[in-house]
């Protein structure tokens, strides 16, 4: 499995954690990132540069480390 998946899997599990609308905060993490979190699949590449703007994103919306 790749970083951007494993981080897909994480964020879908601190989502269903906070009580979180899974859809709405996936989208807007989606929308800042530029990445479409919902299509990672267990063989995406790995690519740094996605990485770091998903994880950006997810600080700036949910307001924490990831």
């Amino acid at each position: 499995m790749s970083q951007l998946y494993d981080a897909k899997v994480k964020l879908e599990r601190l989502i269903a954690a906070k009580g979180l609308d899974e859809y709405a905060i996936k989208g807007l993490i989606s929308l800042r990132s530029g990445v479409v979190i919902s299509l990672l699949g267990p063989d995406e590449p790995d690519d740094t540069d996605k990485l770091d703007r998903l994880r950006a994103a997810v600080r700036e919306v949910l307001k924490t480390e990831f």
